[in-house]
């Protein structure tokens, strides 16, 4: 992301690596209060749902304000406007995502973790699931994968930050296990190459933003 030929400072990099984790798991943590069940809780279920809910967006604001505090530091470079090109790259983004999603859809299994945490959490909060879907996870996953990663980890070589960030982001979504969706995995992955790619090239955390605001938002669009 930047010209500088700096040395790499192992200290550094290994702080940025256990400081990328507790973001990470900052970033988890408000959503995963409401991934209870009734089975889970039994009696104490009613009282869950109405306290849970207001928990998590307390967490997200925190979570939030850490995220983007970080991230105004982790920036290596000034935000460059939007413009005609800026859209263009959006567009083009969304335009990929899509092709990705749809041309590998028909190879990935009905059910994963992570769709089934999705599930949880919207029999506990249809709201919070839109809600985060449509705003959170696009705004969060973009200063964390793209915004943070990117400027922490190879800002000089920008084809291996944009492959780790894909990487990352990709098994962040799917974590290998005996039961991962390799399927759905990839395409994460390369969703997250994507998001990467358009963070690079315009220079504005918010174009990234925007494609995978509608990348989420034309799935649930089309899934109707």
């Amino acid at each position: 992301m930047t010209n500088k030929n700096i040395q790499p400072n192992p200290f550094k990099s290994l702080f940025h690596i256990i400081a990328f984790i507790l973001l990470f798991l900052v970033e988890q943590i408000p959503l995963s209060i409401l991934t209870l069940t009734k089975a889970n809780l039994g009696k104490n279920y009613d009282a869950y749902i109405r306290i849970a809910p207001i928990i998590s967006l307390v967490l997200m604001a925190i979570a939030g304000t850490i995220l983007f505090l970080v991230f105004r530091r982790a920036q290596q470079f000034d935000t460059i406007p939007f413009s005609g090109k800026t859209w263009l790259t959006v567009l083009a983004g969304i335009v990929l995502a899509m092709l990705v999603n749809y041309g590998l859809l028909p190879f990935m299994r009905a059910q994963n973790s992570n769709v089934d945490a999705l599930n949880t959490l919207g029999q506990n909060s249809q709201a919070i699931l839109i809600f985060s879907v449509l705003v959170i996870s696009p705004i969060f996953e973009e200063v964390l994968f793209r915004g943070i990663l990117m400027n922490w980890f190879f800002p000089n070589r920008p084809i291996i930050s944009i492959l780790i960030s894909g990487i990352v982001f990709g098994f962040a979504h799917a974590p290998i296990s005996n039961d991962t969706d390799w399927i759905y995995a990839l395409s994460k992955i390369l969703l997250g190459v994507i998001l990467a790619t358009v963070y690079y090239r315009t220079k504005n955390i918010k174009a990234d933003i925007s494609v995978h605001f509608l990348n989420n938002f034309l799935s649930i669009v089309l899934a109707i």
